[in-house]
C-alpha cells in the first residue's frame, strides 16, 4: 500500500494530462460499449459483463464465486455463488489543477446460495440461541442483498485514477434451522486503477469498516467488515 501511495503522489506531482484509465470500480463513466471485468480476493473470484447504457447510466451483470464473508462480515461461507446486477450513475464531474474528479451512485442488487459454516463465531447463524456452538458442520445458506455505494475516481495521471468514496452492502441472510438476520456493513473503499495498456486496466480495491449484525433473537453486534480483490478490466477480447 505505501509503494502504491507513492507512485499516485510522484505520478500525480508530475502529471498535466488526466484522461486516466477507463473505470468499473469507481465513478467514471465507461467509453467503451462494453467492458469486462474480473477479480479475486476475499470474499470471491468475480467476473462482470459491463455494458454503456443510455445517457449517464452504465449496467452489468455479474457472478461471484464466494469462498468468505459475502458482505465483510457475519456472511462466512464454506462455498457458495451469488449473482448480481450492477447499476452506476454518473452523478458529478469536475476538473482540477492536479486531478480529475468524477463521482457515481452504484446499485447493486444480488442474491447468494450456498453452503455456510461457522468459523470463529463469524457467520451470522453462530449468533443464533438455536444454534449448538459445538456443532461445526455445514449449512445450507443463503443471501439476499442491496448494495448502495457512492464510487469516487481520481485521476492523477493519464494511466492512474485513485478510487475512493463509500459502500453499504444492506444484507438479509438465512441458513436451515436457525433465524434469519441481517447486516449493515459501513465501508470505506480505497483502490487504484492503472492503464496497463491501451485496452487492459489491473485494479486493486479494498474496503473496510464496521458492520452491525442484527439477529432474530433480539441480538446484535458490531464487528471489523473487509472486503478486497485484485483483477484487471480490459474492453477487447478479438483485438477489435
Amino acid at each position: 500500500m505505501r509503494a502504491v501511495a507513492v507512485l499516485v503522489l510522484v505520478l500525480g506531482m508530475s502529471s498535466t494530462a488526466f484522461a486516466g484509465p477507463q473505470s468499473t470500480i469507481g465513478g467514471k463513466p465507461l467509453e467503451s460499449d462494453m467492458v469486462h471485468n474480473v477479480g479475486v480476493g476475499a470474499p470471491s473470484l468475480f467476473y462482470e459483463w459491463w455494458n454503456n447504457g443510455r445517457g449517464k447510466l452504465d449496467w452489468a451483470l455479474g457472478a461471484e464465486l464466494v469462498y468468505a464473508n459475502w458482505s465483510g462480515a457475519f456472511s462466512d461461507m464454506a462455498i457458495g455463488l451469488a449473482l448480481n446486477a450492477p447499476l452506476r450513475w454518473h452523478i458529478h464531474h469536475q476538473g482540477h489543477a492536479k486531478a480529475t474528479t468524477d463521482v457515481g451512485f452504484r446499485f447493486t442488487p444480488g442474491v447468494m446460495v450456498g453452503s455456510g459454516r461457522c468459523r470463529g463465531r463469524r457467520a451470522g447463524f453462530c449468533r443464533d440461541d438455536r444454534f449448538d456452538p459445538f456443532d461445526r458442520r455445514r449449512r445450507a445458506t443463503g443471501g439476499i442483498r442491496a448494495e448502495l455505494a457512492i464510487p469516487v475516481s481520481i485521476d492523477v495521471h493519464e494511466r492512474v485514477s485513485v478510487v475512493t468514496g463509500g459502500t453499504i452492502p444492506l444484507t438479509v441472510m438465512f441458513a436451515r434451522d436457525v433465524n434469519a438476520w441481517g447486516i449493515i456493513p459501513l465501508l470505506v473503499r480505497m483502490g487504484v486503477e492503472i492503464n496497463a495498456s491501451p485496452k487492459v486496466a489491473p485494479f486493486f480495491l479494498l474496503e473496510l469498516g464496521p458492520a452491525i449484525g442484527v439477529f432474530g433473537n433480539g441480538f446484535s453486534d458490531v464487528d471489523f467488515a473487509f472486503r478486497v480483490w485484485f483483477g484487471t478490466a480490459f474492453w477487447s477480447v478479438l483485438g477489435k
